[in-house]
């Protein structure tokens, strides 16, 4: 009787393990690609529970899932990828998602030279609506860049309601003082712990401590390290995440090397 008590409660928590919801983060890296692909807007969705994120310009992304759940990487310029989440995906909370590049033959055909005027290229007058938008400046590149900066905003926002919660990547988005309110109201040690805790929550432990092999207890002053000797809060401020990942990965030998010199 002990003993089907406690397979059923063994089966109980195995099920329930399973069924948990797990924010992940990840990486999308196009291999062999001759030129950098800008992953900005890149879809990821979980077809089992039709989620959705999408990705930074350099392919980071949080997302929610299950133990095998099915996971659709979509983007233009690349080829699609299906991959199934595993446990060590769960366990490690970053996986890094390999893509190839779209390759694309084109047929024969007779090349223009271009105009600067796109309308020019097509054959096309401009309508009345356009011209006068061309009046009002809303097709100048000062009111464009103030229209892009908004849908950035709304993507950040869409990107947090999408995995139910904060999302990572929405939060070191907010840490780097992109809106003024936050830059005048929080003390910059503030911003920098804060900075500091969203890295060491995205990257995550396992990633530290098995791939970097920094000691569990030495994360937080290894980043606080990169962190002032290498000006993240200016490559936070320009979303250069792929430069955070270079210097964490060339520094961490050196960084271990000093521990050991201390101990």
């Amino acid at each position: 009787m002990k003993r089907i008590l406690l397979f059923s409660l063994f089966f109980i928590l195995t099920i329930s393990i399973h069924a948990q919801s797990i924010l992940i983060s990840g990486k999308i890296i196009v291999d062999d690609a001759e030129e950098i692909i800008d992953l900005n807007g890149a879809t990821i969705e979980n077809l089992n529970t039709h989620a959705k994120t999408v990705a930074t310009t350099s392919g980071l992304f949080s997302i929610k899932v299950h133990l095998n759940d099915e996971l659709l990487v979509k983007h233009s310029g690349i080829q699609e990828r299906r991959l199934n989440v595993s446990e060590t995906m769960l366990r490690k909370g970053f996986i890094t998602i390999h893509v190839n590049e779209e390759i694309i033959e084109l047929a024969e055909a007779n090349i223009q030279k271009l105009n600067r005027d796109l309308l020019k290229n097509l054959g096309k007058n401009k309508s009345f609506q356009e011209r006068i938008n061309d009046e009002m400046g809303i097709s100048s590149s000062e009111f464009k860049a103030q229209l892009n900066l908004k849908r950035e905003e709304e993507k950040v926002n869409r990107t947090i309601k999408q995995v139910g919660g904060v999302s990572v990547i929405g939060l070191i988005g907010l840490l780097t003082k992109s809106h003024k309110k936050i830059k005048n109201t929080i003390p910059e040690k503030k911003i920098k712990e804060e900075q500091l805790a969203a890295l060491h929550q995205f990257y995550t432990t396992y990633y530290f401590v098995h791939d970097l092999k920094i000691p569990e207890g030495k994360i937080t002053e290894f980043l606080d390290y990169c962190y002032s000797n290498f000006n993240f809060s200016k490559l936070l401020e320009e979303n250069n995440y792929d430069e955070i990942l270079f210097i964490l990965e060339e520094q961490a030998p050196g960084y271990r090397s000093k521990i050991k010199e201390n101990e």
